[in-house]
């Protein structure tokens, strides 16, 4: 079901890309196999000549593929000769609007102030998006790259209902399974380790240090076991390389504070100020407690890691979740998870965020496939 007030084409025009285009062809050749019957039983007689349209097609748009989609869509291909199994007729398989929904890079928020934040910083109107499941929302835009000139890269941002780790689970896979991003970032705020970073701050990694875990091992006596995710590309797609002091990261933060109402600016904020990014050697914490003693953050710095510099609900959840897939984390800098909190920080911290990441897409981040990589 989809829900807009005019046509996708009002949150930014474009075109079909290679990938929808074979994932449509697929649909149809493995939901309409009984068409593709010998040219005697067809309904029109001609079931032959049109499956075999419809997979010359196919072979030539998929040859712009990634290998890894290349793959998975073939086998489909190959299956769609087989006769339907009642045990699992659509397992894998594209459904039609997967087929015109699918994205290069899937952004995860959580609270209401990051997806308004990222729907701001990414040009979206929040009337125009596609619904899922439960009443899941997507909204689509593009992003021009540096390191893939030829098309931008396509966006798809959707928002998770309720925080924590394991809430955050399943919108993560319904983005994962609607649009097969090659890509997820969980992106929104975080609470800092007060010295170590200022508020609106931006935490960028694919480190995360999982603290819930543990053992009891006597009534009084309980033992952390953590559990840790970790990015399997030691250079983060290009994060390592990132540098916002060489890009128009600055100039687009100046930008959008200037053009925010006095109502979304945190008192006395300075609209020339341009927060730091943390990138390099840097950890989120991840765990089920809302912070507020203002002491645990250090206290896991000292006992496991100080590398860690902020804290959210949802990371690990949100890793898992994604799977084998590539993975970052953008967080912004809320509060310091003590018991003050800091008027409006949600809001522009989850921007400051959001506009790392849009950044990071256009300069730095490597696609699959391409030659920087």
């Amino acid at each position: 079901m989809t829900e807009r007030d005019g046509p996708r084409e009002a949150a930014g025009a474009r075109t079909e890309t290679a990938e929808e285009a074979c994932r449509t062809l697929v649909h149809l050749l493995y939901t309409r196999r009984r068409d593709w019957e010998p040219m005697s039983s067809a309904p029109d007689g001609r079931g032959q000549l049109k499956r075999s349209l419809l997979i010359a097609d196919y072979a030539r748009r998929s040859l712009s593929l990634p290998p890894e989609r290349k793959t998975v869509l073939d086998r489909l291909v190959v299956e769609s000769f087989l006769p339907p199994d009642p045990a699992r007729p659509w397992q894998g398989v594209p459904t039609a609007s997967e087929a015109v929904t699918a994205a290069d890079i899937g952004i995860v928020v959580v609270i209401r102030e990051e997806l308004e934040a990222v729907l701001e910083v990414f040009g979206l109107d929040d009337g125009l998006f596609d619904t899922g499941p439960g009443g899941q929302r997507f909204y689509f835009t593009e992003v021009s790259s540096r390191h893939r000139p030829d098309r931008p890269l396509s966006v798809v941002v959707t928002a998770a209902a309720r925080a924590g780790n394991v809430e955050v689970a399943a919108p993560t896979r319904a983005l994962v399974e609607r649009c097969a991003p090659e890509a997820v970032f969980l992106v929104g705020t975080a609470a800092g380790v007060q010295g170590k970073v200022r508020l609106g701050d931006v935490v960028a990694t694919h480190s995360v240090h999982y603290y819930e875990p543990g053992r009891l091992a006597s009534p009084d006596v309980w033992q952390p076991r953590p559990a840790y995710g970790q990015g399997t590309d030691a250079y983060g797609y290009g994060l390592y390389y990132y540098n916002p002091r060489r890009t128009d990261f600055g100039r687009s933060v100046t930008q959008f504070l200037r053009g925010l109402p006095r109502q979304l600016l945190p008192e006395a904020v300075d609209l020339a100020h341009v927060p730091e990014v943390h990138s390099t050697n840097v950890t989120i914490a991840s765990g089920e407690n809302v912070l507020r003693d203002g002491k645990f953050l250090n206290g896991l710095r000292e006992r496991f890691d100080n590398t860690i510099c902020a804290a959210d609900m949802e990371a690990f959840g949100f890793v898992r979740a994604v799977g084998e897939r590539r993975w970052l984390i953008f967080r912004g800098i809320s509060d310091y998870g003590d018991a003050r909190q800091w008027d409006n920080w949600k809001f522009l911290s989850s921007a400051f965020a959001a506009l790392c990441v849009r950044d990071f897409l256009r300069t730095y981040y490597f696609p699959p496939g391409s030659e920087t990589y």
